[in-house]
């Protein structure tokens, strides 16, 4: 797992592997390094370094196992039954997972940020070319594998730190098959809103769980993802932290 200085430092590294790779991943890359350098200095007393005398320190990794994702819920203690078999295997969003650790602490890891930037939708080029249209749908059928099992890993906290953004002519909004896709992915909560605390339960029944996801035709810049993604990652460190 990388630290930010680690991310900083090899930032025109992973630039140049990216430009042979979608532009797009390349562009949440670079927001994700802005939402870590804005996390160390707004918290600049609690976080630095891994290893230094500050409280945290934050860290990056592209990919979680479905072990660590077993052991983030068996340390609620409040499930007794899983299944072992796939343990190695990963989910892998293209942002990303943004972590807070501890120096004091080594089995001290929470969830700061969890992003996905999805593209779908190319029938309008399709049609320029005076091609056949394609079917639509599969961007987000990967989204929805990779929400469900982050809402189970989870599930014991209050908050849900996950962003999606999605650019496309698919998600112009002019159709309705994508939006109510999107609208029962959100657990029937709107969508182009942020959420990250869970949602109208109590002790005596689950809460929901809706998720901030983002969609329209035009692409994202970097900006517009770091303004989005910093609050998500802030308000996830003062619910762990305070």
């Amino acid at each position: 797992m990388a630290s930010s200085k680690q991310l900083q430092l090899n930032a025109n590294q992973h630039i140049s592997k990216y430009s042979k790779s979608k532009a797009d991943d390349k562009d949440i890359y670079l927001s994700i390094i802005e939402v870590i350098m804005y996390l160390k200095n707004r918290f600049a007393s609690e976080v630095g370094e891994k290893g230094d005398e500050k409280k945290y320190y934050i860290s990056f990794t592209k990919t979680l196992s479905i072990d660590f994702m077993l052991k983030m819920i068996k340390s609620k203690s409040k499930r007794t039954e899983y299944y072992h078999h796939y343990n190695e295997r990963t989910i892998k969003p293209e942002g990303g997972f943004i972590l807070l650790r501890s120096n004091h602490d080594p089995d001290f890891c929470r969830i700061l940020l969890i992003s996905e930037l999805k593209r779908q939708g190319t029938n309008d080029q399709r049609l320029q070319e005076g091609k056949k249209k394609q079917a639509k749908g599969n961007a987000i059928e990967r989204l929805g594998k990779n929400l469900i099992g982050i809402r189970a890993m989870m599930m014991h906290e209050k908050i849900t730190p996950f962003i999606c953004f999605g650019w496309g002519c698919d998600f112009n909004h002019e159709d309705t098959y994508i939006d109510s896709k999107l609208f029962m992915m959100n657990e029937f909560y709107q969508i182009n809103t942020i959420y990250v605390f869970k949602k109208d339960g109590g002790s005596d029944y689950n809460y929901f769980a809706p998720v901030s996801m983002f969609f329209r035709e035009e692409r994202w810049t970097i900006k517009e993802m770091y303004e989005y993604m910093k609050e998500i990652a802030e308000t996830a460190f003062r619910y762990y932290t305070q």
